[in-house]
Parts: C-alpha cells; structure tokens; sequence
C-alpha cells in the first residue's frame, strides 16, 4: 500500500506517543548504560614512516607509490601471528597474542607512506606499554622479512591523558535515533497489519462510496453510581470535584456542538443523496454490531424532524432493537405484532418529545423475525406508512449477523451503511458489500462514527455527494 504525505504525517501523528516513548528509551537506555554500565577505554598509538627507497634522496611519483605499496605490505607483515606473539615474548604485559590482535589496529594513514599502530585497553597504562612494545618490534619483525627496509618513528608513543571512549553523547544520539526508527518501523508494520477503518478518506478510496457523515467521538463524563453515592453524601468531596470540572462544562459544549453540527451535515448530505419526491425510506445498517447504527438512526430522525418534516423512526432490529430506550419509551407492542397481524400500525406509533418525530418500537420478540420482515405484510405497512411521512427511518440489525436487513433493501429508496473508526474491519465490510451488492441494494454511503474530534474539526467543510439513480 503506497502512502502519501499527507497521511504518513497523519499516521505518525496520530502514533505519536509510542514515537516519543520509543525514542526516549533509546536515549535514556543508551545513556544510562555508557555513562554507569560501560567501562572507559582508553587509546595509545604510534605512527611509523616507511622510506621509499634508501639509496636515492629523490621522491619522485613512483617511489611515492612503491612506498604506499611496500606500506601496506609492511601493514599485513604486522596483523601476522608472528608479530603478536613477539609482541608476547616481550614480557611487558599478561596478555595471550589473540588478545593483543583483538585490542590493536593497524592501517595506513590517508595512503601515505605512514601507517599507525593503535592499542584499546581499559587501563592507560597497559595501551602505553604495549604500543611501546609494539614501536620496538615493528621494525624489527619487518627488517627481519626485508633486510633494506627503513621504519622510523614519526610520531612516537604517549601515555593517555584521559579515555578515549565511550563517547557517550554520540552514542546516547545514537540510541535516541534507533529508538525513533524502530518505532516509525512498528507504527508501518501496525498500519500494515491494521485492518480496521481508518479514516473516511481511506472509505472513500477502497471503495469509491462517499462518506455521508462522519461523527465526532462523544463520550460524556457521567460518574458511576458508587461515585454518584459518595458525591451526594460527603458535600467536600463534591465541591472539589465541582471545582476540579469546572473546565470540563467548556469542553463538554464544545463536543456537543460537533456532534451536533456533523449529525446537521449528515442530514444535508442525505438530502442531496436522495433527490426524489414523496416519501424517502432510508435502512440503516451496520456490517457487526457496536457500530453505533441504532445511535446514527435516532440522530438523523432527530435532525431531520427539526427542518419541519414528518418522519418515523421504525426499529426493525426485532432481535435485539433498542430504538425505544432513547425516547424511554415501552418496547411493545411494536413492529412485530402489526407484522403479526396482532395489532395494527396506527396503535403502535409513539409520538416523541420532538415535533414531527414518530417512533414504532421493536415490540414483542418474535421467533422469526427473518420471515417477518421479508413478508408481504411488511411491504403492506410500509406503503401505507409512507403516504403519511416524509421519511421513514429505519434502524435495521447487522448485516453480517442475521440477513434481515437484506429483505428490507427492495422496500426502501437506499441504505447507510454505519462503520466505526478504529472497530469496524474491512473484511467486515467487504462482507456487507458483498451481501448488499447481490441483493441490489442501492447504497448511499457510509457514515463513520468514533472520527477523533481534531480530525472532525479539519474535514468539517468536506462534503461528499452521490448522484444515484432516483437523482
């Protein structure tokens, strides 16, 4: 899957915290264990001089380059065993030759005819004495091999003064980098791996459906009943947690009023969506439940009853409906028993608390509710039900739970699909287009619930209509 800008920005905002954690870890981790953990080391070197030809006082190009030649010749005589082991012979130190070979290195400086010998230790005075070792033995392991060979001296051996590492800023930057890495890393193998919805702009580009709605997540502070219980009764408490949300009243109106204004633009898309005359009947469903479809019905009734228009609200979940809970209102009798022929529609339409906003309930739980809702009877109350309305709203169960939304799709003018950000899967929704498709519903959009508020406030002038059929 290929990223642009925009939303690499936006992923790695929206991860930013494990980016911050991760790369903290790697400061402090690395910091703490150069600074406490890791003994200082400490360096002795000597440069050495490799005469191009003694015979001659002239340097013209080729001896210069003889002597490069002969230099790193003399370099390789030095990384022997033979040489280590001289080294040993000495006596200066208690080392083994491996462990000489392990602490020393040797290399050309710069492709010039001088070479240096440098020796690591964690004791200064043990890089001293075997570097001071290592200045006498060069020459003489080499002359031993070339009898002409000139090595002098350029820069000679001296104690250190002070470690030569760790260096721990550099290698503190160093651990803070890779943390930051490894942690860009997780976040694109998470994003990878993440299934779930997105974004309404990911929606809108898998599956070339526009987004309707996108509401705000509104999760209103509201005390348990133990915290209610304590506040009642010990008045300190309660004045400090008044005092302590105060602030959150602010807050609070001002996700209200978000939600409030993407349920408005819902509403406006959804009139442009279904241009026709006469009664529109819209399905809302849901691919799996918690999707908060029974939530975006009530609302979209709401709004749309508040420009003046007649609407019913029909709970057709004659599973596990809920649409009566939001008005407090009884469950039943309801939908059920007028598809039962027990009762008729006139005598189960509740009116709510909002002018022209009318509700039938889920009513008594049938034993197949599937059969129901495909009957004839049901067709039957929807066209007498729609000369009196001019929307009928109605709140259906997952689709990819039971197939009862299914049967009402031939019934209406089209169906809102309601996803949540962050929950809803795409091989959930995959599934409900599917079903959707064969059973030619005509889709309007999808409506995207759980959007971060922030993301909200950015898309709040996006607009996405559809032309459909009846347009």
């Amino acid at each position: 899957m290929e990223y642009s800008l925009a939303e690499i920005i936006a992923i790695l905002m929206k991860r930013f915290v494990l980016i911050a954690v991760c790369t903290f870890l790697g400061l402090s981790t690395c910091y703490f264990n150069n600074r406490f953990l890791t003994k200082p080391i400490y360096t002795a070197s000597v440069q050495m001089y490799v005469n191009p030809n003694e015979l001659t006082t002239s340097a013209d190009i080729n001896e210069l380059n003889y002597a490069q030649q002969v230099t790193a010749t003399y370099v390789y005589f030095l990384k022997t065993k033979v040489f280590y082991q001289m080294v040993v012979d000495e006596g200066v130190l208690n080392y083994s030759a491996g462990q000489l070979r392990g602490m020393t290195t040797i290399e050309p400086i710069n492709n010039t005819e001088i070479f240096q010998i440098s020796v690591t230790s964690l004791n200064p005075n043990d890089s001293y004495n075997i570097v001071k070792a290592m200045q006498t033995v060069a020459p003489k392991l080499i002359k031993s091999i070339k009898n002409t060979a000139k090595i002098s001296v350029v820069d000679p051996v001296v104690l250190p003064q002070g470690p030569s590492g760790p260096n721990i800023s550099f290698n503190t930057f160093t651990g803070g980098f890779l943390g930051f890495l490894i942690s860009i890393i997780i976040i694109f193998i998470i994003e990878k791996l993440d299934m779930h919805v997105k974004s309404r702009e990911e929606l809108i580009k898998k599956y070339k459906i526009p987004v309707i709605g996108a509401i705000p997540n509104y999760n209103k502070h509201n005390p348990r009943k133990y915290i209610k219980y304590i506040l009642n009764h010990l008045p300190w408490v309660r004045n400090y947690y008044i005092k302590m949300n105060k602030n959150n009243n602010e807050i609070d109106e001002e996700k209200k009023f978000a939600v409030n204004e993407a349920y408005n633009e819902l509403r406006a898309n959804l009139r442009f969506t279904l241009l026709k005359s006469g009664c529109k009947k819209i399905v809302i469903s849901s691919p799996v439940p918690e999707d908060g479809k029974s939530t975006t019905s009530t609302n979209i009734a709401i709004t749309i009853a508040q420009l003046g228009a007649k609407v019913l609200l029909l709970d057709c979940d004659l599973r596990k409906g809920k649409i009566h809970n939001f008005f407090n209102i009884k469950s039943k009798p309801g939908n059920s028993d007028v598809l039962s022929g027990m009762i008729n529609e006139l005598d189960v339409i509740r009116k709510t608390k909002y002018e022209n906003l009318y509700v039938i309930p889920l009513g008594t739980i049938p034993p197949n509710p599937t059969e129901l809702l495909a009957s004839k009877q049901m067709e039957e109350v929807i066209a007498r039900l729609e000369k009196s309305y001019d929307y009928i709203i109605i709140d259906s169960p997952p689709v990819n739970v039971v197939s009862d939304a299914l049967s009402l799709v031939k019934m209406v003018d089209g169906v809102v699909i309601v996803v949540r950000e962050g929950s809803t899967s795409h091989p959930n929704i995959n599934n409900a287009m599917t079903k959707y498709i064969l059973a030619e519903a005509n889709i309007l959009g999808f409506v995207i619930n759980g959007v971060s508020l922030e993301r909200g406030k950015k898309s709040k002038s996006q607009y996405y209509y559809y032309n459909n059929k009846n347009g």
